[in-house]
């Protein structure tokens, strides 16, 4: 099972700055034969929406595993360019029904990471260690039920 995190886990990572993209990625690395080191690097720049409250990075990680396990690499691969898509779409329909949206800003709905400061408050205030975990596991659970 790759939901296996308990939030104290997550928060833990959080507070090793491990940023919940990082997470979601190396949930599922070693089964795609990637090097966990080199995918939590490769996911490093995605936490909090890129740092500018964008799509959220545990969605960002998710999209990267369905890309590991559904992703085409040859030209014209068209059969294939569609299955990743609508894998793609039933993640994003399924964490939008859970959350409402994959925007980290709208996710974390006071808190704005392209601000500064937004993200020293956010840690500050307790927000990434109240609302991030669970959004981390629900992101873990859907790519378990769809992969």
């Amino acid at each position: 099972m790759k939901n296996s995190l308990k939030k104290e886990d997550i928060c833990a990572l959080f507070g090793g700055y491990r940023h919940c993209s990082q997470i979601v990625i190396s949930q599922w690395a070693e089964e795609f034969g990637m090097d966990e080191e080199q995918a939590i690097q490769l996911m490093a720049p995605f936490g909090g929406g890129c740092f500018q409250g964008e799509v959220c990075g545990a969605v960002s990680g998710a999209m990267a595993v369905i890309g590991l396990a559904y992703g085409h690499s040859v030209i014209g691969d068209e059969e294939g360019n569609i299955q990743m898509m609508g894998i793609t779409a039933e993640f994003i329909e399924r964490f939008k029904e859970k959350h409402g949206t994959i925007i980290c800003r709208e996710l974390l709905q006071d808190y704005d990471f392209s601000k500064d400061g937004d993200l020293e408050r956010a840690m500050n205030d307790g927000v990434c260690f109240d609302i991030c975990p669970t959004i981390v596991q629900d992101a873990l659970t859907i790519l378990e039920e769809i992969i």
